[in-house]
């Protein structure tokens, strides 16, 4: 879930609503005939306290404070922008230019900040190495719509006087080193829309004050040492669009309050300490397009009330305790809008070949164009993870699956051959079938399979020999042919005969490099 690019669309839109130096002449053209009298210069304690921001600077990389001279900040001091009619600082923004790691502002950001009281706009983002605390004196900046302190080193607590700031709608402070907890004084701010912490090392609770924000559509805390049941109060957070409590150490269930929250279109929990079973109502979520809950304790049957999720095209529910069959109902119903599926390290049972064969069925449903007895995949399914789990049964014959780019069902007890038609999956680049019991030879046909960078074929019962025109899987970085019953000649050719001799271990007779010469018979 990335921040950037919703922060920028979000500081656009209000920058155009505050006013600025050119907006001002333009407007005094059209109501004044042209009136071109000079706007007013900024004012001395608006030019003050920018010059105790910049005295806090000890090392500025970004070229950005080098245009700060001269009596009028309101001119060409870059990152500022003032009001046309009063002269007022209303917003200061400054953003370290690419490529960030050689850009940068060293220093504290300076309480003098605080003396900007017309502010409406204050972005300090990606500078790396601003440190220090964030200053009280903040809170008196009363006018305050926007505080994005984000990227950067800021290090000890959220000031809990930030919560004087009343008028605040967007407050970021991810990317720093900010410890503590949550201050709960921020539920006092009724007209909060957006609240970003990740990435930080923050702990504890989220505070029973935060159920007053009422308008919140965006809130991540993913990232953190929070603890601590997920609150059931954000179920009356009726805005909220994206909720990031990834990476943290949340315990409990899942309430299920979170399901009434219809404009939800993302929803992380991942790698927390949730158990218990996914709520049923989870089907009531009609507008969610990403779902991520690996890495937990949730146990049970994937919920079938999951089948209405129409908009999802992101689902990851790996590395839970989940059991029973392969739940191809949200294949079938969450198509066409399915893009990436992880299932894998769980419990799961099932037959591959009716998983595939409810993949081609939803396909079918979507295209109107292939019969119930052809294998056709989505076009949009680029991911699917199915390894790590309990799977029987065979690999189908493939009519068409150009979409697919990974295909991982390693680790599970899989049998049969391999098809000669999954050349036709002819976009793969990783594909896995270690760990099972697949038998048979390798299908040459999947010499075509010239987009393959990873090929895992390693642990199974596989006889015969490695095809010789393999060579012509030029683009393949990993292979391991390992621990089947192979025997012959390695294709003597990049990159075949330069992997370690590891990859071709455990078979019966292989040879060439990397391995011994093949005797002459």
């Amino acid at each position: 879930m990335q921040l950037s690019a919703r922060l920028l669309r979000v500081l656009a839109i209000l920058l155009v609503a505050l006013p600025s130096r050119s907006a001002g002449h333009a407007a005094n053209d059209a109501v004044g005939g042209g009136d071109d009298r000079p706007s007013p210069p900024c004012s001395p304690a608006d030019r003050a306290a920018l010059l105790g921001f910049k005295a806090g600077v000890a090392a500025d990389t970004t070229g950005i404070l080098a245009t700060w001279a001269g009596g009028d900040c309101c001119g060409a001091w870059e990152g500022v922008t003032c009001d046309a009619a009063t002269g007022r600082v209303v917003a200061l923004q400054l953003e370290a230019p690419p490529p960030k790691d050689r850009h940068y502002m060293e220093g504290a950001l300076s309480p003098s900040l605080g003396g900007l009281e017309f502010l409406e706009a204050l972005v300090i983002r990606d500078m790396g190495r601003i440190g220090g605390a964030i200053p009280a004196a903040l809170s008196r900046l009363t006018r305050l719509r926007a505080l994005y302190l984000e990227g950067n080193m800021l290090a000890g607590a959220i000031p809990g006087s930030l919560g004087k700031l009343g008028s605040l709608q967007y407050l970021s402070l991810a990317g720093n080193r900010l410890e503590g907890q949550l201050p709960p004084e921020l539920g006092a701010i009724s007209g909060l829309e957006q609240i970003n912490v990740a990435r930080n090392r923050l702990s504890g609770a989220v505070p029973p004050s935060y159920k007053s924000l009422s308008r919140l559509a965006y809130l991540d805390l993913s990232n953190n040492l929070f603890s601590g049941a997920v609150p059931g109060f954000i179920g009356l957070f009726k805005n909220l669009a994206l909720l990031d409590l990834s990476n943290n150490s949340f315990s409990g269930e899942i309430p299920a309050s979170l399901c009434t929250l219809h404009s939800l279109t993302d929803l992380s929990l991942s790698h927390n300490k949730l158990g218990g079973q996914i709520p049923p109502q989870m089907g009531s979520l009609q507008s969610l397009n990403s779902l991520a809950m690996d890495g937990n304790m949730l146990v049970g049957s994937i919920p079938a009330s999951l089948l209405g999720l129409q908009k999802l095209w992101y689902m990851n529910l790996s590395r839970n305790g989940f059991t029973g069959p392969l739940p191809t109902g949200i294949i079938r119903n969450a198509l066409p809008s399915l893009v990436s599926m992880d299932l894998s390290h769980n419990h799961l049972t099932g037959d591959v070949d009716q998983f595939f064969r409810s993949l081609s069925a939803a396909s079918h449903d979507a295209n109107h164009s292939n019969k119930p007895s052809q294998i056709v995949l989505p076009q949009k399914l680029e991911h699917l993870d199915l390894s790590g789990n309990r799977i029987t049964g065979a690999l189908p014959e493939f009519t068409r699956g150009a979409g697919l780019n990974w295909l991982d069902i390693s680790s599970n007890a899989i049998g049969g051959q391999i098809p000669s038609s999954i050349s036709k999956l002819s976009s793969l680049e990783r594909l896995d079938i270690s760990r099972n019991r697949v038998r048979g030879v390798i299908p040459a046909s999947m010499a075509e399979m010239v987009s393959l960078e990873w090929l895992d074929l390693s642990s199974n019962a596989l006889v015969g020999r490695i095809p010789d025109n393999f060579t012509r899987l030029t683009s393949v970085k990993h292979a391991s042919f390992r621990g089947n019953k192979l025997c012959g000649r390695i294709p003597q050719a990049k990159p075949f005969n330069l992997f370690r001799a590891a990859a071709y271990a455990h078979n019966l007779c292989l040879c060439g490099k990397p391995l011994p010469p093949c005797r002459k018979i």
